[in-house]
């Protein structure tokens, strides 16, 4: 039913690219209010909302639910998701999915919860095993997609535009799910909903979006549209995110960034990212930390080690983000990045360590093998070695 997307998503063949986009968004304060409407329209009567027990405990989620009961729909909530998620949510989400005969999915969070979400539909619509259908992704769909909305409530991963859903398995293996089919079909950015996010799930959240569009924007693809995204993501997230941090009412900051997240996104799903997530996501197997704590301590040193390869991009970037104190100098420019970069993990509170994370050089022989076969190690401007990649783990370590 659904054209194999797994291993053609990011091309680097020159003047050879494909642009596939995300569903239908609404942008703006109050727009999250539309979504009983939309729900009507899809013709779904039995929503399985899912989210998770922090986002129902500071009363986020009942006005959602009220709104499409006074519609005539009967939502049914599944709140279990977890910050780092599991097969295992979704094997809960599915089953209560059955057992109340729901008939549409709407996922109020974060990041996991639309992971979740876009797991529990590849599960819906496939009949093979699920380790399968993550390997393999669309060519396993064999049915239509339920109606499916997304209200994103933090400005990160921008999993309501990707095309990939991540997921920890009974062993802590994180799995990854390319699904152009299973994205939300429509999309709700209101920002008033992550003006009482925490100040630290702010800042992790907000790096996110910073990783992706940088990773986005610096890569080896060949997708001039998604480095147009991606930029402009690294424009609006690199100026808002120091103003969230120190001003979490700032609505247009908020603002920003959540468009930001979408668009970085969106990127990604074009161009995909580059070595900081290839060297995260094997060490994300070890630990059990917010994604933007290994980002921050994995970004400085592949920055660093990529520079040389880089130079050009990275000066672009920190052009298009008012860095360049000496703009005809691309090599300058570039070093001005990675220095600002490293400012703000710091001034975000973030790791920059592997001790600070739990992790003993001990466990890095197999994080290394992993590293070495990943996708976006492959995109990175200068592809490691694997004694580049001992390298570049030990410059983790601490001082």
């Amino acid at each position: 039913m659904y054209p194999p997307s797994t291993h053609l998503l990011f091309g680097t063949e020159p003047d050879q690219y494909t642009f596939v986009w995300p569903g239908q968004t609404v942008f703006g304060a109050g727009s999250a209010e539309r979504l009983s409407a939309w729900m009507q329209h899809s013709g779904s009567r039995k929503p399985l909302v899912v989210s998770d027990a922090g986002l129902v405990a500071a009363g986020l989620v009942e006005p959602h639910l009220a709104r499409l009961r006074d519609a005539g729909l009967v939502p049914c909530l599944f709140d279990g998701v977890e910050a780092n998620p599991t097969l295992d949510n979704v094997a809960q989400a599915l089953d209560l999915w059955h057992s109340q005969a729901c008939d549409g999915v709407v996922a109020l969070g974060g990041g996991s919860v639309i992971d979740v979400c876009k797991v529990l539909l590849a599960r819906l619509c496939s009949d093979a095993p699920v380790e399968q259908v993550l390997r393999e992704g669309d060519a396993l769909l064999c049915r239509p997609i339920p109606p499916f909305a997304a209200i994103p409530t933090t400005a990160g991963t921008g999993s309501e535009s990707t095309t990939a859903a991540l997921v920890k398995d009974a062993q802590g293996r994180k799995h990854v799910l390319r699904s152009r089919a299973c994205r939300p079909q429509w999309v709700a950015l209101d920002p008033l909903l992550t003006l009482s996010v925490p100040p630290a799930v702010t800042a992790c959240t907000g790096f996110d979006t910073v990783m992706h569009a940088l990773g986005a924007a610096t890569n080896r693809a060949t997708n001039p549209v998604g480095e147009a995204l991606a930029l402009q993501a690294m424009v609006l997230s690199f100026h808002a995110l120091p103003l969230v941090i120190a001003q979490p009412d700032a609505l247009q900051a908020r603002s920003d960034m959540l468009l930001a997240s979408y668009l970085a996104g969106v990127a990604m799903s074009l161009r995909g990212t580059d070595g900081i997530h290839g060297l995260c996501t094997p060490l994300e197997s070890l630990v059990d930390v917010p994604h933007a704590h290994v980002l921050a301590v994995v970004c400085v040193p592949l920055m660093r080690f990529t520079l040389p390869a880089a130079t050009s991009p990275y000066a672009r970037v920190a052009r298009a983000c008012g860095l360049s104190a000496k703009p005809a100098d691309d090599a300058a420019c570039a070093a001005e990045l990675v220095e600002a970069i490293d400012h703000l993990r710091r001034a975000a509170r973030l790791p920059c360590t592997l001790a600070e994370l739990g992790v003993k050089a001990d466990r890095l022989e197999a994080v290394i093998g992993i590293a070495l076969g990943s996708p976006s190690v492959a995109l990175n401007a200068r592809k490691p070695t694997r004694d580049d990649l001992v390298s570049l783990y030990r410059a983790m370590q601490p001082a």
